[in-house]
């Protein structure tokens, strides 16, 4: 119950357990061009889907290497630790990095956001849809009416967001969108999954400098998305295929009905922390549905308490990241997570914590828990 790599689904693990085929085949060209447009329907676009072997960051990189030249200014939005990895990326590829800089775990502030976005001549701007450091999530659309105003690239990272949290690029004038596979898509990890709309392949296309990656160049990717029967670099013939079944997964669900379990889920596990009292780390009203980022009481010893978690009960949780270690702890519940897996969560944690001398009623948070689990509604 990490917040990435997710656990996976028995149908997902089946079709990478097949013998791998030749990236030229029939089956497999096939299976590329379905997964190719059923990307671009989890990303909400018409735009130009990529999927490549990669991390989750080479999104970020490619990002950066295709749509920035030297010299041009990029607005970072940071409030969290990955929010912060862009400018490490933005430097190297000669880019002018400024920062928006918020506290970790607060709120975005739109109204600094439009005034940094109107007082300087930016090629682009970066936001994190989720940050998994302190499970805050950041307001996609309500950012996208401020890009409608810039002709700056609206840049989205939502590695823990798409899959499990409403994304519509298109509709939300979001340029460019990455994730990864290993996170609410619910695949392993190894993919590396974007989408470009037309302002920003136009962008890329009237580059007054060359591309200065080599295997992240997205003109010399472009032709093999637009037919995978092409070669340009040796496609990951298993993966791309176990994402596939992942994505069709997604799309039996239904989109909505998948974001409304994870809005469910979030909500569930809140109200068994709330229930056992212990707060949790991101700004009110601004929590991700596919992780909950809860406070370790005073009290507690973080190791102690994940320990006792581990070993005693089966159930393995995440650290603090960066400099929330030992402070916070974070709980993965999304992709192909179920209700059952959330219920055994809380009672691990709260077996854990009433062992470790943390005051609270037994069983409290497991019965909230459950309470609003009861609310998700499925289908006989």
């Amino acid at each position: 119950m990490i917040p990435g790599p997710t656990m996976v689904s028995p149908r997902v693990l089946r079709v990478l357990a097949k013998p791998v085929l030749s990236h030229v085949s029939g089956e497999f060209v096939d299976g590329f061009v379905e997964a190719l447009e059923l990307q671009k329907k989890i990303f909400g676009t018409e735009g130009t889907p990529f999927m490549l072997s990669g991390s989750g960051t080479l999104g970020m990189e490619a990002a950066i290497s295709n749509l920035i030249e030297k010299g041009d200014k990029v607005l970072c939005v940071e409030n969290g630790f990955f929010g912060e990895k862009w400018e490490e990326i933005v430097g190297p590829h000669g880019g002018v990095v400024d920062r928006l800089r918020f506290d970790w775990g607060d709120a975005l502030d739109l109204k600094m956001l439009e005034e940094k976005l109107s007082s300087n001549d930016y090629k682009a701007f970066t936001v994190e849809h989720v940050d998994t450091s302190t499970g805050i999530a950041n307001p996609l659309d309500k950012v996208g009416e401020l890009a409608k105003g810039t002709d700056a690239l609206y840049i989205v990272d939502s590695v823990c967001g798409i899959g499990g949290m409403p994304v519509k690029m298109d509709a939300w004038n979001i340029d460019y969108c990455l994730t990864g596979s290993q996170k609410a898509v619910g695949a392993p990890p190894g993919i590396s999954m974007f989408c470009l709309n037309e302002k920003a392949w136009d962008v890329v296309e009237k580059r007054k400098t060359p591309i200065d990656d080599y295997y992240a160049n997205l003109k010399r990717w472009k032709p093999i998305m637009d037919n995978p029967r092409g070669y340009f670099a040796t496609p990951a013939v298993g993966m791309v295929l176990g994402m596939l079944e992942a994505l069709r997964i997604i799309d039996e669900e239904g989109l909505e009905a998948r974001w409304r379990r994870h809005e469910v889920f979030s909500e569930a596990y809140m109200a068994g922390l709330k229930a056992l009292n212990v707060d949790w780390f991101p700004a009110k009203g601004s929590e991700a549905h596919t992780l909950t980022v809860p406070v370790i009481p005073e009290s507690i010893n973080d190791s102690d308490m994940r320990g006792l978690m581990r070993i005693k009960y089966g159930v393995i949780i995440a650290g603090g990241l960066g400099k929330l270690g030992g402070k916070t702890v974070r709980v993965g519940h999304m992709g192909c997570c179920t209700n059952n897996d959330l219920v055994a969560t809380m009672s691990a944690m709260e077996m854990s914590l009433m062992e470790l001398g943390h005051a609270m009623e037994a069983g409290a948070g497991v019965g909230a828990t459950e309470k609003v689990l009861t609310t998700l509604k499925t289908e006989a």
